[in-house]
């Protein structure tokens, strides 16, 4: 993998992570988990290549089947673990995390198979310019920021960075 290759990707992965924090944190008062299932789509790196399809990079994780599976997932997790009803916010949040990431991908190129497994069909939105290319991303990382810091969500961030320099 080239230098070029990796900052790309450490760069999708962070816009990932951003929106599904921002949206995690305004939405439902989650960012943490907003940001984990942000990024839960790319989980299909781990997957060794030689499963094949649809066990590829934008294969089945990139898909609507997934999703609802992530999403039932978390509801049940969060419901065995608080039965206060912060399940509902959690299945909520994993839901509209990880469907910012399917979206973000669908304006590229290579577009998402939303059926996965069930249809190995690509979808994908031609827009001027794709999700990862500079501009989106700056746009997404500015208004991402702008939304945890009108929401208060970056506060535990910051009385961590702060209380581990000692300025507490």
């Amino acid at each position: 993998m080239t230098l070029v290759s990796a900052a790309f990707l450490a760069t999708a992965f962070a816009t990932h992570a951003l929106v599904g924090a921002a949206l995690g944190g305004t939405l439902f008062d989650r960012p943490g988990v907003g940001a984990l299932a942000g990024l839960a789509a790319d989980a299909d790196f781990l997957f060794p290549a030689a499963l094949g399809p649809p066990f590829v990079h934008r294969g089945i994780t990139h898909s609507l089947p997934a999703l609802l599976a992530l999403a039932a997932a978390a509801t049940a997790v969060w419901y065995a673990v608080d039965a206060r009803g912060s399940h509902r916010a959690a299945g909520a949040t994993v839901a509209v995390a990880y469907c910012s990431h399917l979206l973000i991908d669908v304006t590229t190129p290579e577009g998402i198979p939303p059926l996965s497994p069930l249809s190995d069909r690509v979808v994908g939105v031609a827009l001027p310019t794709t999700g990862h290319s500079p501009v989106p991303t700056l746009l997404l990382w500015t208004g991402s920021l702008w939304a945890l810091w009108r929401t208060d969500a970056l506060d535990p961030l910051a009385r961590r960075v702060t209380s581990s320099r000692g300025d507490d």
